[in-house]
């Protein structure tokens, strides 16, 4: 069964004819791009009208959106190393935590995912498909919606969604009725067109310049100017510089706090104790932000103090074009450690080894001679391998040659509690008598132009969201016959029952003789 496109009779049409008003059913029109032609629907004849047809086809933009959500879930599954705690080695934590699984996922690099080149490619790829399509889409429908004729041929009219034939005796009237509907009307002789909403069929093509404005945001964040995240391990009363900032801006730790919870305290008593140590409940940093003239590489720069603040969790401050987090804390760091050596004949000798720039030898009193071989500090044993968890001296150890005027050498691998000699021979003992410690702050420094890009891109995407799906481009052509009757033809990109219902309105306001 079906609707007769002129008498709205539902019967079941023969041959395609109506059998109630006798006229025959045309098959409806395809108005998406009123009949233009796109470039990607004619003949391929060079390599470029291939990879044009390619990108500009729907289906192969949704594959690609697709791979693209896929990959881009996959980077969920556990975190990424910019987000794994500070101080751990990647491919350790990944194996750590996660097992054979964590492990396959950093070999993979999915644990830098989104600034892989794979994957810029995806975005790439998708943001040639969103564009193609666009272009291929836009010229056509501006042309046919700019340049629509009044007047249209019958049969053009009778493939519409809706037709009428009926007798209009008033039609400046029937007008007003029209235009009280927020229509815009045009006319042609004894023709008329009136349109509304036109704008609704823009809403995809906006949806469009938005999506490519988030992806160009994800591709600028692969460039330092418009984003950098940082991090920085500054010791007290030193001045440190902000990594890949070719050495313009300096940050001096002047002074660093931090404050825990009363152990005293009922309310915290229990915590504190299954913590087995005392927990923060603040800590910050007193900073000073220097800026350095450009300089060639090894000078000792001029630095310019541009700002003195302070900056605690949940507090960032602002210097210089970036944002400065309190995010981590070490307390108690060596800075340095006292050795005592002693010779076979039981003479002692002093010696300092400074943590951050440990000397390669050093003379000793008693006539020994400490060449330093290896540091690791923060080391641990993995496998019957020294290793050093992190670069940071929180737990150091040394493997020295200490050696005498003779030409006797012995080597001797040295930690805080203990000297193992690796030469087999112990003539000689290294021991620590004396450390020094310091505090060190943990600052990210960051810096992302890319946000109101991101932002601009997502709010015109909403705009292009709510102009496609909230209105509907309508039109009505009303065309006289040659018997002084009237055809009429409407037509809507969606919505159809409520368009006829809205025609429906006009008619009855219209024969009645009233205005809406």
């Amino acid at each position: 069964m079906q609707e007769c496109a002129y008498c709205k009779d539902v019967n079941k049409l023969e041959d395609g004819r109506c059998p109630s008003c006798g006229r025959r059913s045309a098959k409806k029109m395809d108005m998406r791009y009123e009949g233009a032609v796109r470039r990607s629907q004619m003949r391929d004849r060079t390599l470029i009208d291939k990879v044009w047809r390619f990108f500009s086809s729907v289906r192969n933009g949704m594959y690609l959106l697709i791979l693209t959500i896929l990959a881009t879930a996959i980077g969920t599954i556990l975190p990424q190393r910019a987000y794994i705690p500070i101080g751990r080695m990647p491919g350790e934590f990944y194996a750590a935590e996660y097992g054979a699984f964590g492990r396959l996922y950093h070999y993979l690099g999915l644990d830098q995912l989104y600034s892989s080149w794979w994957y810029m490619t995806l975005l790439g790829l998708l943001g040639a498909s969103i564009l193609i399509a666009s272009i291929d889409r836009f010229f056509p429908l501006y042309r046919a919606l700019k340049m629509q004729p009044v007047q249209r041929k019958d049969h053009f009219l009778k493939r519409q969604m809706y037709v009428k034939d009926d007798v209009i005796l008033d039609p400046g009237r029937l007008m007003k009725e029209i235009r009280a509907k927020r229509y815009h009307v045009r006319q042609d002789g004894e023709s008329y067109l009136a349109e509304k909403n036109r704008f609704a069929r823009w809403g995809p093509y906006v949806n469009h310049i938005g999506l490519l404005l988030v992806l160009l945001g994800a591709f600028l964040r692969l460039f330092p100017f418009f984003y950098q995240d940082e991090f920085v391990w500054i010791r007290e009363g030193e001045t440190a510089v902000v990594p890949d900032t070719d050495q313009s801006l300096f940050i001096k730790n002047e002074r660093f706090s931090v404050d825990t919870y009363d152990a005293d305290d009922p309310k915290f008593e229990a915590a504190i104790e299954q913590e087995g140590r005392a927990i923060p409940k603040s800590f910050m940093t007193d900073i000073t932000v220097y800026g350095a003239e450009e300089h060639i590489a090894g000078d000792v720069p001029d630095l310019k103090p541009l700002k003195q603040m302070q900056v605690s969790v949940n507090h960032p401050v602002h210097a210089a074009g970036f944002t400065i987090y309190q995010s981590g804390y070490q307390l108690n760091e060596f800075s340095s450690l006292t050795f005592r050596a002693e010779n076979q004949d039981g003479s002692t000798a002093d010696f300092r080894v400074d943590t951050e720039n440990p000397q390669p030898s050093y003379e000793l009193d008693n006539g020994l001679h400490a060449e330093l071989i290896d540091y690791y500090p923060d080391y641990r044993l993995e496998e019957d391998k020294v290793i050093t968890k992190t670069k940071y001296p929180r737990n150091p150890a040394f493997v020295f040659d200490i050696s005498d005027g003779d030409g006797h050498k012995e080597r001797l691998f040295v930690t805080l509690d203990d000297a193992v000699p690796a030469t087999g021979t112990d003539n000689y003992s290294v021991r620590a008598v004396d450390y020094d410690t310091h505090h060190v702050s943990g600052l990210s420094v960051k810096r992302d132009w890319t946000l109101p890009v991101f932002l601009l891109g997502g709010v015109i995407f909403m705009i292009g969201l709510i102009q496609g799906l909230y209105w509907q481009h309508r039109r009505i052509w009303i065309k006289r016959q040659t018997d002084g009757s009237y055809l009429i033809a409407g037509h809507t990109n969606k919505h159809a029952s409520s368009f006829e219902r809205e025609l429906d309105l006009i008619w009855d306001s219209y024969e009645k003789g009233g205005s809406s």
